[in-house]
């Protein structure tokens, strides 16, 4: 498995990282997790071409996560002229907003007049899905109440990946941790708490419980980055890899 962590900034771009987007490689397959309105530039700047992707993996709604899929679907339209399915994979509310979010941007791109079809897939807590040699489970994170937010475990042969999303600190993230290879964890804050965001100190707090070989830091904000000298967790940085 290779990861690829394409934008690591929180919503509001801190010290000028790319917006949440996370590549995963396995085997044949390439996923990307959340699609910032960033995705573009982020793919060009790792030099993974935008129709390399299979599938997408969105954890939530909100527009630092979703922002770019109209512009993959450009690309798709009128750069790469992709004509193979895209398969689309969160809750039940994701394909009536980013089919939504796709008309309000560019009405061109209408379902009857794409060159290839989006597939939506559900995925619900405790019901994984299987595809293309993965293995995707799905956690319930806190981090709104306006619509369900998803962290996500990928399994594919031996190995594991796990991806929170943007949370508080819950009970999900031990779980999905668990022997996993690599932990990529939202961590906004350095010590400010909130209820929607998790600090460094809340993850140091808790670090004993989490499961993971190694553990990662990204959605970072300003509060984070101030303080990096007295981080002892790795922080990612955009267009960063990791082999697993």
């Amino acid at each position: 498995m290779r990861v690829t962590t394409l934008g690591t900034g929180d919503a509001f771009g801190a010290a000028g990282q790319f917006h949440s987007a996370i590549v995963m490689q396995a085997g044949n397959t390439t996923a990307l997790i959340d699609c910032g309105p960033t995705i573009l530039q982020a793919l060009h700047r790792s030099k993974i071409a935008a129709d390399e992707i299979d599938l997408i993996l969105v954890t939530h709604l909100h527009g630092d996560h979703i922002g770019g899929v109209p512009m993959l679907l450009l690309d798709y339209q009128y750069r790469s002229r992709r004509t193979r399915p895209l398969v689309v994979i969160g809750s039940a509310l994701c394909a009536e907003r980013l089919e939504a979010l796709t008309n309000l941007m560019y009405g061109e791109l209408a379902k009857d007049r794409r060159r290839f079809p989006v597939v939506y897939k559900i995925i619900r807590p405790g019901r994984p899905i299987s595809i293309r040699g993965m293995r995707i489970h799905a956690y319930r994170m806190q981090h709104t109440d306006r619509f369900p937010c998803l962290g996500y475990r990928i399994e594919h042969r031996r190995n594991a990946v796990a991806f929170t999303g943007d949370t508080t600190w819950c009970d999900s993230i031990p779980a999905m941790s668990r022997g996993a290879n690599l932990l990529l964890t939202e961590c906004t804050d350095f010590d400010q708490r909130t209820p929607v965001h998790l600090s460094y100190t809340q993850l140091r707090e808790h670090q004993a419980e989490i499961g993971a070989k190694r553990i990662v830091l990204t959605h970072v904000g300003d509060d984070l980055l101030r303080n990096r000298a007295r981080v002892r967790l790795h922080i990612a940085r955009d267009g960063e890899r990791f082999v697993i």
